[in-house]
């Protein structure tokens, strides 16, 4: 076969003249494949990428090279097939012969395919990881159809740890133009002559892509004194007003909190809370400064917001006032959202994400009044939808943003409506109350001159009214504080210093900077009343014109089960903050109860290496570089031969987990007796609109039947629509056998109700009804495992329940990452431990 697959090479040139490699017959491997990239410069310079499989080196011709951009498709002709010792062949083709010109040696290493090669190329998408010394990580080759006669395709680079973005990858492709085997450059080649003149000498060292690593918890200095702390993060990070709510893969987005912004500065148990305008406010958020001392840290600096909730959730600015004059400090609440310092490590110059996993990481335990703040991953209408639950806006920020102590446009904040500070500058008494203001007077400083903004005089309560009335009048004045004219109806009102704060909301400005339609929501005593200017909010054009791409920083790294992860804090449930290191400790926490259903079995794996919002992909064949944990079997079915997955321990579990696994499935039998399955299982199906009640009664149906017949089941929650109905059989009937009996049983089921279920998967046939899916009963067809996350929105598992237990859930993906805790996890493990024990005889 190799030596036909080689008739064209041959037949191409001239070995009298060529020193190029005769083509002869490699053997067939399907391990330790072989691909090599050779940098050509023919009639057009290209680089030819070659793959070993059927015993000769499959060939492409790119004409401008790999791009490590997912962005960048590469157009790839297929050439010719290559026989394995042109691996070796790095020097000059004679003129006048086919491909004449200088070949030097790229790039060389291993190809794993995730799939059998034959069937992606079918397909026309061959998927597949590389391990080179400047090639590395996840590709993909996919065919185009075009009336050209060449074959063309196209090389594509996946989004995942080594992808670069295209300044980058332009850089890395210009600095890389060496031999990665003899050093020399295309220079070098040509002037050494005709021939093959590969001399394996040690090679130049070069950067390779690499992923990002993370933020790095240990310092060389684990001391801070609390002095050192106030002096060398003296000013918060504040963010930029702009008109819409950004979008796209580089912002995560969180909540804006209606509070008081408050840094909070901890080292040996002391702790100083301070306003962003510098003031100490310990003495008056005292629950939460004793809450964050609590926190396991020997030093750290906090950015974080004090805020009281409504009865419906949200933060309330006047509320918070209320709790401080009021002495209610058990309604406050700190959301805390950055992390500056930590245990003698100024942490500034990480990347937001990278400071946020590790925040999340050190608050994880921590009760009471403090919470962490969690952030969304992009979405059109984030906006839309945080302004109908009622929350002021949203504040964005670049994932990979430093901390600047400054306003800066990596920050950005968009509001529901238009809301600011302003300075208080007069009053009016009120028409009703002895002593108590009826409106305020308004404005803001520009270029250092007291500027007036307009009046409110709506939003007090009347104790508020009286309150106010009491702290301005002994600031008042005999002349106005603002020094251009005011309006004429302004000069009845009593003037006063413009010392007193105040958040305002308002409709909008009119043309002669004044505001309309305002409403006074609190005054603010965190901030220099000079510091007060008019906040008009800029275009995402305008912030984008002076945001510059800026290298990915260190991010925390973290393992589970002694498996590192790497980009523990990529999010990969979109709309959700829940990261791949999540996902990965989970997995870690679960893999005690997970392995027993795993153990010893041929699994196929889920792959989202983006995350679920991103390309997924099945795999059931192993995988270079994932760990000594995870093991594969050859095994023959019939003629065919197939490679699969298994794994003996909770250590292989995690590895997949790294791998970007997010959903495990399992065959119905074991290593042991692969030809007999040991369970049967009903998967409940149903069509859209039929109500997960109508699929509860089904499973109930199953149950009562298959008890007839002597067989005890086990429910389970599929974490997506509906419900597996799961016997445990002993190992005596071969895959026919127990296939025949699953389709005959679900049959049965349809011909007694044909209103309620089918037994076809034809889909015009299920509309309305509840398919019976019996075909997991076959040779090497999986099921889900039980605890396994689904790649679903939400993040649901597969969960064991109890038949009673199964009444009260109202949907098949009721069992969440968010909502499991340990009373869930041990009373599962009971219900498992049930199922695991039950052995007994399928009569056929």
């Amino acid at each position: 076969m190799s030596i036909d697959l080689l008739k064209r090479y041959n037949e191409k040139r001239d070995f009298g003249i060529t020193a190029e490699p005769q083509g002869k017959a490699g053997k067939f491997a399907k391990k330790n494949l072989r691909f090599v990239i050779q940098l050509h410069e023919a009639t057009r310079t290209h680089y030819d990428f070659r793959l070993e499989w059927h015993g000769v080196m499959k060939s492409w011709a790119v004409t401008k090279g790999p791009s490590y951009d997912p962005a960048d498709k590469r157009l790839a002709v297929r050439t010719e097939d290559h026989p394995m010792n042109y691996n070796d062949f790095e020097g000059v083709i004679p003129e006048k012969q086919y491909g004449a010109g200088p070949v030097m040696i790229w790039d060389e290493g291993t190809w794993t395919p995730d799939d059998d090669p034959d069937e992606m190329e079918k397909k026309g998408r061959i998927n597949f990881t590389i391990e080179g010394s400047r090639m590395k990580g996840q590709w993909h080759l996919v065919r185009m159809h075009t009336p050209d006669k060449r074959e063309n395709w196209l090389l594509i680079k996946s989004k995942d740890d080594f992808a670069l973005n295209r300044t980058k990858n332009a850089d890395f492709f210009t600095r890389e133009n060496t031999s990665i085997v003899t050093g020399r450059t295309m220079k070098d080649i040509r002037k050494a002559g005709f021939g093959n003149t590969t001399k394996r000498n040690k090679a130049p060292k070069f950067d390779s892509p690499k992923p990002v690593s993370e933020p790095n918890q240990e310092a060389s200095n684990s001391t801070a004194s609390l002095d050192a702390l106030l002096k060398q993060y003296d000013h918060p990070e504040l963010a930029t007003l702009v008109n819409q709510q950004p979008d796209g893969d580089a912002w995560v987005h969180e909540i804006k909190y209606d509070g008081y912004r408050l840094m909070a500065f901890v080292s040996d148990g002391k702790i100083v809370l301070r306003t962003r305008g510098g003031k100490d406010w310990t003495h008056k958020f005292e629950s939460l400064a004793k809450a964050i001392t609590e926190v396991n840290v020997e030093n750290a600096v906090f950015d974080l917001e004090a805020c009281v909730l409504d009865q419906n959730g949200r933060t309330d600015f006047g509320a918070l006032q209320a709790a401080l004059s009021d002495d209610e400090p058990e309604k406050i609440e700190g959301w805390v959202f950055d992390l500056l310092h930590l245990n003698g490590k100024d942490l500034r110059k990480e990347s937001l994400i990278g400071r946020k996993v590790l925040l999340k990481k050190i608050l994880k335990k921590v009760k009471g009044p403090i919470h962490y703040s969690e952030h969304l991953e992009s979405a059109p209408d984030l906006l839309e939808k945080a302004c109908k639950i009622g929350a002021e806006g949203l504040v964005s920020k670049k994932k990979d943003s430093h901390y600047y102590g400054r306003r800066t446009k990596d920050w950005v904040k968009s509001k529901c409506g238009l809301e600011q500070e302003f300075v208080i500058g007069g009053f009016m008494p009120a028409k009703d109350y002895n002593k108590a203001i009826g409106a305020l007077l308004l404005g803001y400083f520009k270029n250092k001159k007291f500027t007036y903004a307009g009046k409110v005089g709506t939003g007090f309560t009347q104790k508020l009214a009286e309150e106010l009335y009491q702290k301005l009048i002994t600031l008042k004045l005999d002349k106005s504080p603002f020094p251009d004219k005011v309006p004429r109806g302004v000069r009845q009102y009593i003037y006063v210093k413009p010392e007193k704060l105040c958040e305002i909301s308002f409709m909008e400005w009119t043309p002669d900077g004044h505001i309309r339609h305002a409403s006074f929501k609190g005054l603010r005593e965190d901030k220099n009343p000079k510091a007060v200017v008019e906040e008009m909010p800029q275009t995402l054009k305008e912030v984008a014109k002076s945001l510059k791409p800026r290298k990915k920083a260190k991010a925390e790294q973290v393992s589970f089960n002694s498996v590192t992860i790497s980009h523990p804090e990529r999010i990969v449930y979109p709309n959700t903050t829940i990261t791949k290191g999540d996902v990965a400790e989970y997995y870690a926490k679960v893999a005690p109860l997970m392995l027993p259903f795993i153990d010893g079995r041929l699994i196929s794996l889920l792959r989202c290496t983006d995350g679920i919002g991103g390309e997924c992909f099945f795999q059931r064949n192993a995988m270079k570089g994932v760990g000594d944990s995870v093991k594969s079997k050859t095994v023959t079915h019939k003629v065919n031969k197939h490679q699969y997955i298994y794994v003996e321990n909770k250590v292989g579990i995690v590895q997949l987990a790294q791998m970007g696994t997010m959903e495990f499935h399992a065959w119905q039998s074991t290593l042991k007796d692969k030809g007999k399955p040991d369970q049967i299982i009903f998967d409940l199906d149903p069509d859209e609109g039929v109500p997960f009640e109508a699929v509860k009664l089904a499973a109930g149906d199953i149950r009562n039947r298959l008890k007839k017949i002597g067989l005890v089941s086990f429910p389970r929650l599929s974490g997506g629509k509906g419900v597996h109905v799961v016997a445990p059989i002993k190992p005596d009937h071969n895959w026919d056998e127990v296939k025949e009996f699953a389709r005959e049983f679900s049959e049965n089921m349809a011909r007694d109700v044909p209103d309620a279920y089918v037994a076809n998967m034809n889909k015009k046939k299920r509309t309305g009804k509840i398919f019976i899916d019996f075909y997991r009963n076959d040779f090497s067809s999986t099921a889900i495992v039980p605890f396994s996350l689904r790649a679903r929105a939400g993040a649901p598992i597969a969960w064991p329940v109890t038949w009673t237990e199964l009444k009260k859930y109202k949907k098949a993906s009721a069992i969440t990452l968010k909502n499991i805790d340990a009373t869930l996890l041990k009373h599962a493990e009971k219900v498992s431990a049930e199922f695991l024990k039950t052995s007994q005889e399928l009569k056929i």
